[in-house]
């Protein structure tokens, strides 16, 4: 046999590096490429959901409710009534009043939407309006949160605001899809049933990994394609407050919903 010439070998065996430094090179540009794939495909399946629950919420608007409302926080525990009139995604209106040990017939009349609020306090003869933000929610709901909390406790349905900015994974349990929303002011964490499509549970988790919002919806009532839940229960650990809304009447599709405040014109008003 002829031997092989020595630049030959090395020809050949230079060659064979190149062509597996290449073969590696592609499977992990292919590799990069199915994850991203995987990454996106996830994402999407995670919206679908998402969209899907907050249709079924946003079936069912134009509401009045005639609910049971308790209150539990450092300076308070009472229980009265709350008239509820909502509009998505920008009305809403209520009214606390009744058994309250300091509440006289329409005690608190408030108007919020996404911009600005006007609050009738009928104790005080005054009138208070200004932007609507978490602080101003507080005060006068008693228990600090932001509209879209504030529209799911009083309406008993859920929406799950997303943005693109915002990191999505799923998980699940026996009877729940989970989802969390995490982004830089902390991390949501919703509990779907995974057969009906509605929120059972959501809760906030700041920064630190501490819950500092928990917001449970059960005795759930099918109406038309979405569901809605007659008994609310907000909780903030961090303060030990707590809400609970239970609902008696419950209309939709009311079209003639009025959300005026009406006050007296000799009120004092102040504007924040």
């Amino acid at each position: 046999m002829k031997p092989v010439n020595f630049y030959t070998q090395i020809i050949v065996i230079c060659g064979i590096f190149c062509i597996t430094i290449f073969n590696s090179v592609n499977a992990a540009i292919n590799c990069d490429r199915d994850t991203t794939i995987t990454a996106d495909s996830l994402r999407g399946a995670i919206m679908e959901i998402i969209d899907e629950v907050n249709r079924k919420s946003a079936s069912i608007d134009l509401i009045h409710s005639e609910n049971v409302i308790k209150i539990k926080t450092a300076t308070m525990d009472e229980t009265g009534s709350i008239e509820v009139r909502a509009k998505k995604k920008d009305d809403l209106w209520f009214r606390i009043y009744g058994s309250f040990a300091f509440v006289s017939k329409d005690a608190f009349i408030a108007h919020f939407n996404r911009k600005k609020f006007l609050y009738f306090d009928n104790l005080n003869d005054k009138v208070i309006e200004g932007p609507t933000n978490d602080t101003n929610i507080g005060y006068i709901a008693r228990i600090r949160c932001s509209f879209d909390d504030l529209l799911n406790v009083m309406t008993g349905t859920v929406n799950i605001p997303v943005s693109a900015a915002d990191t999505l994974e799923l998980t699940s349990d026996k009877d729940n899809k989970i989802i969390s929303v995490k982004n830089g002011k902390g991390r949501m964490l919703y509990y779907i049933d995974s057969d009906s499509m509605y929120v059972k549970k959501y809760s906030q988790f700041l920064t630190t990994g501490k819950e500092s919002l928990r917001i449970l919806f059960s005795v759930m009532t099918r109406s038309g394609t979405g569901y809605y839940s007659r008994r609310i229960e907000i909780l903030k650990p961090l303060k030990n407050e707590y809400l609970k809304i239970y609902n008696e009447t419950y209309e939709t599709g009311i079209r003639n919903l009025d959300f005026k405040v009406d006050f007296p014109g000799d009120v004092r008003r102040v504007r924040w």
